[in-house]
């Protein structure tokens, strides 16, 4: 095959594989959270708050696979595509990248809210009784960044501020920030989000003026906000590793295994009550 031309440096079809293939490898796939699954069976029977957030991490780790995998797509200058040619004018390829990397921005971003799940269930925060089935929506519908941050300055405990220092930590930081409100927000609820080189500006302004000749009205107040494609992915490539810290911190925090009944011989396994082991407990 050929070699492709992008931004102005030629790539040879196997060091376009190469960098692919380092790009995927640099981001960490965090198998260790499914570890945690085997615990189910085990706490099942005696905390299914504690279950309630195993599931919760579960979900994360294939969301943050999800997300993962968007990523590395967005990444490839060329994707593999039956549909688009290499031939092609390339506005059709960064068409499909494009797509990968909004997916990814609304994955990355809903990471954070899958954590804070695992914390508004494993603590019970949320102070609603799981005695029927739709118990668990209600309780998951309840949560949001606002409400658990509310709930554990309420406890205040020294454990409490712990998790709101994991939390403020990981909010706070710019790339994370810029994920959320640059991208994230005008993504999901703005609807102006667009990768230069793909967005076609209208052939002709449009400016109304009022009275005293001050503009009213603008067409171009209008235009989505624009981004670099490969500027983009470096930010949520910078992101993926404190989603990981972040989900990490929470549940070494949390130390599922110390809910781990004391088994004596001759007897069956010895309940823990609960609050020898959750680190919050609400009034």
């Amino acid at each position: 095959m050929s070699d492709l031309t992008y931004k102005d440096k030629t790539y040879s079809w196997e060091e376009l594989k190469e960098e692919n293939n380092r790009f995927i490898k640099s981001l960490e796939r965090p198998d260790d959270f499914l570890n945690y699954v085997n615990l189910w069976n085990v706490l099942i029977h005696r905390d299914e708050h504690y279950c309630m957030a195993i599931d919760r991490i579960e979900s994360l780790y294939h969301l943050i696979g999800t997300a993962r995998f968007s990523l590395a797509n967005s990444f490839k200058k060329f994707p593999d595509s039956d549909i688009v040619s290499l031939k092609a004018p390339y506005v059709f390829q960064l068409a499909i990248r494009a797509n990968h990397l909004k997916n990814s921005i609304v994955w990355y971003n809903a990471c954070e809210d899958y954590i804070y799940q695992i914390i508004w269930c494993a603590f019970e925060l949320h102070g609603i009784k799981f005695d029927k089935p739709e118990a668990y929506k209600q309780i998951l519908e309840g949560c949001k960044y606002n409400e658990v941050k509310k709930k554990l300055e309420k406890v205040g405990s020294n454990e409490a501020k712990t998790l709101l220092a994991y939390i403020k930590d990981y909010r706070c930081n710019e790339d994370v920030k810029y994920l959320r409100k640059n991208l994230a927000n005008n993504l999901k609820h703005h609807g102006s989000l667009e990768v230069k080189g793909l967005f076609v500006g209208k052939a002709a302004g449009y400016v109304r003026l009022d009275s005293d000749e001050n503009v009213d009205f603008n067409a171009s107040w209008l235009s989505p906000d624009l981004i670099d494609i490969d500027e983009t992915i470096e930010y949520l490539k910078r992101v993926h590793p404190l989603v990981i810290e972040f989900a990490r911190n929470v549940i070494k925090f949390i130390n599922f295994e110390d809910a781990r009944g004391e088994v004596k011989p001759l007897e069956w396994e010895v309940t823990k009550p609960k609050s020898d082991y959750r680190k919050i407990m609400l009034d």
